[in-house]
């Protein structure tokens, strides 16, 4: 992530945003409202290994009111409706929180039978008059589907010093917790970590636990020794043929391309390659152009004859780092397990107006269908009172785009 100040107190406050550059009408869309209030950082998962509750699609969502608000659809994410919340008392005393991933339990970890779902956010709370800004990466469970939450344990905590720096004051030194389950069984959580930013402005770390609540063997992920180059905002996700897949922005890496998208593979969900190596450049097929900023990635059955990743990211530029068209209205897609070229397809929500600012689009949720066929996304734009909100929508996954016929044909 970029540094952008106090994000919560940004997305709250209804700034009206220029246009990233002249763009096409946006077309009717189908989104609908997927939390009645003021939202973002939306989460999607399917429902698969909880018995009768299958299939049920579950989403959360971070509010201004320092809660996660958890809704649920069971009728395959036409409709959703409120489910539970998350109300940590940490925020509730700080008044931010941030970030949140959510995750289902595929296999027993500690006491958490498989089904269990988990939810990751960041909380800070301020101490010593505001001189001392205590950060933690915070777990809760829900054993009944989403309905009720319990508080597990701390990830990680961290303390950030009053900085008057350029950047501004009181900066977090943690943020952007999300979950994955290694091969052999542990629960592993990333973030996005400040606490070393005299050596590294930020780098992306890498924990592990074998029941829930006890976390070790803290090591880096993707560090680079140049120290205003800062790697944030993973997720990885687990693939059919046993290997996992992560995803990542680079930001500060040059002065025309802001914040990359990168990824890397690992074969057991923990180890994920040298740390110093910063990843694969995710690049389109089209122009060679780039995907920038807060990317998220799914798995898809389809259109793939042996699947498909799927990417969705802030903002597409082009190779000299313009803006393009494309900035709002596509995800990437790649049917050989990330190798090779990336190509587009339109996004069930179509946003205009984004620029390298937190809410639109910012860090859009995909939750493909079980026969590959559709996705659903959950993305966050702003409304009519300039209001952060998070809408969703479904659309179809068309397959890549059929390559002109030769010359004379």
């Amino acid at each position: 992530m970029r540094r952008i100040g106090v994000l919560l107190t940004v997305i709250g406050v209804g700034l009206g945003w220029p246009s990233a550059g002249a763009e096409p009408p946006i077309p009717a869309t189908a989104r609908q409202p997927l939390y009645p209030d003021s939202s973002f950082y939306p989460r999607l998962v399917r429902l698969e290994h909880s018995g009768t509750a299958n299939g049920t699609i579950v989403a959360s969502i971070n509010t201004l009111r320092q809660t996660g608000a958890i809704m649920a659809s069971t009728d395959g994410g036409t409709t959703f409706r409120r489910r539970g919340s998350i109300t940590d008392s940490v925020s509730r005393k700080s008044g931010q929180l941030c970030c949140s991933a959510l995750f289902e339990l595929p296999t027993a970890v500690g006491d958490m039978p498989a089904g269990t779902l988990l939810w990751a956010d960041t909380v800070f709370s301020d101490v010593l008059d505001v001189v001392l800004r205590h950060v933690e990466q915070r777990l809760w469970a829900s054993r009944d589907q989403g309905a009720h939450w319990e508080f597990v344990s701390s990830i990680a905590t961290s303390n950030s010093l009053f900085s008057f720096t350029d950047w501004g004051p009181l900066l977090p030194s943690a943020w952007e917790p999300s979950l994955s389950m290694s091969a052999d069984g542990q629960l592993v959580a990333f973030y996005s970590d400040e606490t070393d930013s005299h050596e590294h402005s930020q780098k992306l770390v890498q924990v592990r636990s074998p029941d829930g609540v006890h976390w070790v063997n803290q090591t880096d992920t993707v560090v680079s020794d140049v120290q205003y180059v800062r790697p944030g905002m993973a997720n990885a996700i687990r693939l059919p043929d046993g290997t996992y897949f992560m995803s990542y922005e680079i930001c500060n890496t040059d002065k025309v391309h802001q914040c990359l998208t990168y990824f890397r593979r690992s074969t057991d969900g923990w180890n994920y390659g040298d740390p110093r190596f910063l990843g694969t450049v995710v690049r389109t097929a089209a122009d060679g152009g780039y995907t920038q900023h807060a990317p998220y990635p799914a798995w898809s059955p389809g259109p793939g004859p042996n699947g498909t990743i799927l990417l969705s990211g802030q903002m597409a530029s082009s190779v000299d780092g313009t803006v393009t068209p494309s900035t709002g209205r596509t995800l990437l897609a790649n049917d050989a397990m990330g190798e090779g070229n990336w190509y587009e397809m339109a996004a069930p929500i179509v946003i205009g107006g984004i620029t390298d600012a937190p809410c639109k689009n910012y860090s859009s949720a995909l939750l493909p269908a079980t026969d590959g066929k559709s996705v659903i996304e959950a993305a966050t734009d702003l409304d009519s009172n300039g209001d952060c909100r998070a809408y969703y929508a479904s659309g179809p996954l068309p397959g890549p785009p059929t390559p002109p016929a030769p010359a004379g044909k």
